[in-house]
């Protein structure tokens, strides 16, 4: 079972899934595997993008994943799908493939036992979650009896992750000879002095364990050459909040914050969820603390769980691989970890349905 395990890893990152790739290849994977183990599968979302429900038997455990990653990117150390040191490295190794094999042979060996399993996954979770929000949809993760999101939390159990609210912001200026600025309006100046203030904002809400909004400048453009005063200027911020922040208030809040500048700005939603906040002291989570004899923790970036608490509140995070490995060059997952969150899974959904684990 571990070199198949092994193997199936390597094989899913050695398929191409990041935004610019044809999505189908690495769903043809999964459901090839799904085929062979007997589990009715059924296609959701458009063609770009499209997502997974297999089915085995009624009323069991939703195991949740995304097949997607980012780009590769550069100064790699290792190759994709080398294996050192019972570490496999590779493009989403840790965010999530990892995790999605750990599911794959978790279910294998769930539907042979005939135990009740779902599998639920995606191709677009880094970009537009739209195949979240079709699963969300089903019968089978309403009805769940609990929902696993196997985003990488080193083997512990979250139960909280912060909000996205991505923003992009445009100040204008009046176009002049850069060797008279005086009479032009440089709007690379207002832009700097709007993000000197937004770096400033610290928010009105703290999360005992996420701590306080966070927030990342990620994008900025002006000017068209060295000797022409910029008429316009844009920035993309990447800002992410605690719970029981909603988008709205903290978008109101920035708002009224960068107003106190008193430069011309114009402020757009690029991006907006809520933050995820489930009871730690709910059946669900004591269960799988039990099962996995893992402690509690909470996850700082966002993931399809703000989907499907939407629709069930049984759900929890969980999978192998850990969170600050998530994009970085030399990802990568321990080969025990799959195996570990794989035996956790199986355990999990064999206390869910009420059998015994064995």
């Amino acid at each position: 079972m571990k070199r198949q395990m092994v193997d199936m890893l390597a094989d899913l990152i050695k398929i191409p899934s990041d935004p610019f790739s044809d999505k189908q290849e690495v769903l043809d994977y999964v459901q090839s595997f799904t085929d062979q183990v007997h589990m009715r599968n059924t296609l959701f979302g458009d063609s770009s993008a499209p997502a997974l429900l297999a089915e085995y038997g009624q009323g069991g455990v939703v195991l949740s994943g995304h097949l997607d990653t980012p780009p590769i990117g550069d100064y790699w150390s290792f190759s994709q799908s080398q294996l050192a040191s019972g570490r496999m490295y590779g493009r989403g190794a840790a965010d999530m493939k990892g995790t999605v094999v750990a599911m794959l042979q978790a279910a294998q060996d769930l539907v042979a036992r005939k135990i009740p399993v779902v599998l639920a996954l995606t191709t677009d979770e880094e970009t537009t979650m739209q195949g979240a929000t079709a699963l969300a949809k089903t019968l089978p993760m309403r009805r769940a009896k609990a929902v696993v999101v196997g985003e990488p939390t080193g083997l512990r159990v979250a139960y909280a992750e912060k909000g996205v609210l991505d923003l992009a912001i445009e100040t204008r200026g009046k176009a002049a000879h850069g060797a008279m600025p005086h009479l032009g309006e440089n709007a690379i100046s207002k832009m700097m002095r709007i993000l000197r203030g937004l770096e400033s904002f610290k928010g009105r809400i703290a999360h005992p364990e996420l701590g306080q909004v966070t927030m990342n400048i990620g994008t900025f453009q002006g000017g068209t050459r060295l000797n022409v005063v910029p008429n316009k200027a844009t920035a993309e911020v990447d800002i992410r909040f605690p719970p029981p922040y909603s988008p709205d208030q903290l978008y109101r809040e920035i708002e009224d914050h960068l107003r106190r500048i008193k430069t011309p700005f114009t402020l757009r939603r690029l991006v907006s969820m809520p933050a995820v906040q489930i009871d730690p002291n709910s059946e669900h989570l004591k269960v799988l603390k039990e099962v996995s004899s893992a402690e509690s923790t909470v996850l700082v970036h966002a993931s399809e769980a703000v989907y499907y608490t939407q629709v069930n509140p049984r759900v929890v995070i969980f999978g192998a691989g850990e969170e600050e490995l998530s994009h970085q060059a030399n990802e990568y997952v321990k080969v025990e970890a799959v195996a570990r969150a794989s035996e956790v899974y199986k355990k999990y959904a064999l206390r869910l349905s009420g059998s015994r684990a064995g």
